[in-house]
């Protein structure tokens, strides 16, 4: 006699809500200033990856992967100085990628969200805190942070000292996105 035992499924557990990004109502930015003035950028090629849900905020994650050929300033001397191999190397150096490990709420609408940014080829822990507006099925979130482009090797042979163009890059996130 063979004795058969029946077979446990294993616990599903739900993951957080996942979110499609509209992306023509959103956009990841930069900014910094050159010697003096301040210039804004943008990445026009990107993607996002986002499960969310202030109820299950351990179980929450986001992941953004932006193309660094991508960058664009508007300045034609700008945009072709960041295509460099001293700058963002987008020929070496594709993309780059922040990866949340934890998201935690810091009161209301306001989060924070920890995390790796990979670029060009140095991954760094960022903190990015942002606020998050949920009507219905729609989501509204807006963050910025700022990293230190000389820990991330970027244009270090040109402005090593951060005299001309500021050593702090602001990082701007919008993202309007439904679920």
């Amino acid at each position: 006699v063979i004795a058969v035992q029946p077979m446990l499924a294993a616990p599903v557990f739900a993951q957080p809500a996942a979110w499609t990004v509209d992306k023509a109502k959103s956009k990841v930015g930069f900014s910094g200033s050159y010697t003096g003035s301040t210039f804004n950028g943008t990445f026009g090629k990107w993607d996002a990856t986002i499960r969310f849900d202030p109820a299950d905020l351990a179980g929450s994650s986001a992941k953004v992967t932006f193309s660094t050929a991508s960058a664009a300033t508007g300045d034609s001397t700008k945009d072709s100085a960041l295509a460099e191999e001293d700058w963002l190397n987008p020929q070496k150096f594709p993309d780059a990628t922040f990866t949340s490990t934890s998201i935690t709420s810091s009161g209301g609408n306001n989060y924070v969200a920890k995390g790796n940014l990979t670029l060009k080829g140095k991954t760094l822990p960022v903190t990015l805190p942002f606020t998050l507006a949920i009507a219905g099925n729609s989501a509204t979130m807006k963050g910025t942070t700022t990293v230190d482009r000389l820990a991330y090797e970027i244009g270090t042979q040109a402005d090593g000292s951060g005299t001309w163009v500021s050593k702090d890059i602001g990082i701007t996130v919008e993202i309007v996105a439904t679920r």
